[in-house]
């Protein structure tokens, strides 16, 4: 009898850039340390897997002899794992992707083809254990055999730019924060300048978790200034056209305003004081976005290149997330 269990759990994972299908893969085996894994005692074992399964960051889990289930995280540093048979009652289940698994469809359970699991034939395994939290991270793993277990080789990088938070667009993956400049107002025109010594450029908003995750910026620079309101310019000037009729349709969109930021498609996630037409017959065609606590997020129009009576000492910047 083959020392080894199969056991295949198959969810899609879809990312916006590539899609990846990933599958469980348990076999008998128990690693060098738990340290940096977690206890999961009120689940059995099927719900620990898919636990793991569902969790972005997580890449294995672990039955130990007491029949306690561990969830391990991506660190870098990851545990090796010793085979083990089946009358130890420990097994492991790795998460990799399907790409190089074969199900043998002449077998009962239809598993898998191949021996050493899950790096069949001395083919290696590769997992992702990427995040999409505003911390984003890419990591990812290969999973070796060594003759008498595996080894994990890891990979890992920032999504973003240090300082900026990652966020799942629709058509693209974005990092965003606000720029400042120190002692200085600044003008929209100054904006991409502000932009460009973080190595991005001028930003809109296209969600309630990015304008919540702005606010606290504001907020957070706000207090380290010592300042009562903070603003910052939101990527959008308004047309030379709805300038003289910003009520239409097209001018309350995002039609109606220039951008740098092409990902961001209508005005959703803009909160307006008033509305988008507001402030064009008065020549304030630049959006920014207040920091004053009462205001804390909601968008507003000002003079594009005038000296300000508040200080708007920044800009939403952003950059495409690396991959």
């Amino acid at each position: 009898m083959s020392p080894f269990l199969f056991f295949l759990l198959l969810i899609d994972m879809t990312s916006t850039s590539d899609a990846i299908t990933q599958k469980m893969v348990v076999v008998w085996g128990e690693p060098e340390t738990l340290s940096r894994c977690v206890a999961q005692p009120d689940l059995t074992w099927n719900l620990c897997v898919e636990t793991c399964f569902k969790t972005e960051s997580c890449v294995m889990t672990v039955l130990d002899s007491t029949e306690t289930c561990y969830t391990c995280a991506f660190t870098e540093s990851m545990s090796s794992v010793q085979q083990t048979r089946k009358e130890d009652k420990t097994k492991v289940a790795f998460k990799v992707k399907a790409r190089n698994i074969i199900v043998d469809e002449n077998s009962v359970d239809k598993c898998p083809a191949g021996e050493n699991p899950p790096t069949f034939d001395g083919v290696m395994a590769v997992g992702d254990a990427s995040t999409t939290t505003d911390d984003g991270k890419i990591q990812n793993y290969t999973i070796s055999y060594t003759g008498t277990g595996w080894e994990f080789s890891v990979f890992s990088m920032n999504r973003c730019t240090g300082g900026f938070a990652f966020y799942r667009r629709p058509n693209i993956d974005w990092c965003i924060a606000i720029g400042y400049t120190k002692d200085a107002n600044t003008s929209y025109s100054r904006t991409s300048k502000v932009c460009q010594k973080y190595g991005t450029e001028l930003s809109g908003v296209a969600s309630a978790d990015e304008v919540e995750g702005l606010v606290y910026q504001l907020n957070f620079l706000r207090g380290r200034l010592n300042m009562t309101s903070f603003y910052a310019f939101a990527d959008a000037q308004r047309t030379t056209e709805c300038q003289a009729t910003p009520t239409t349709e097209k001018c309350i969109s995002i039609e109606g305003f220039k951008t740098v930021d092409k990902s961001v498609q209508n005005l959703d996630a803009y909160q307006f004081m008033t509305d988008a037409s507001a402030g064009a017959t008065t020549g304030k065609q630049c959006m920014v976005m207040l920091g004053d606590v009462r205001n804390d997020g909601k968008v507003d129009f000002v003079e594009c290149e005038s000296d300000f009576p508040f200080p708007i000492w920044g800009a939403i910047c952003g950059h495409e997330a690396y991959s």
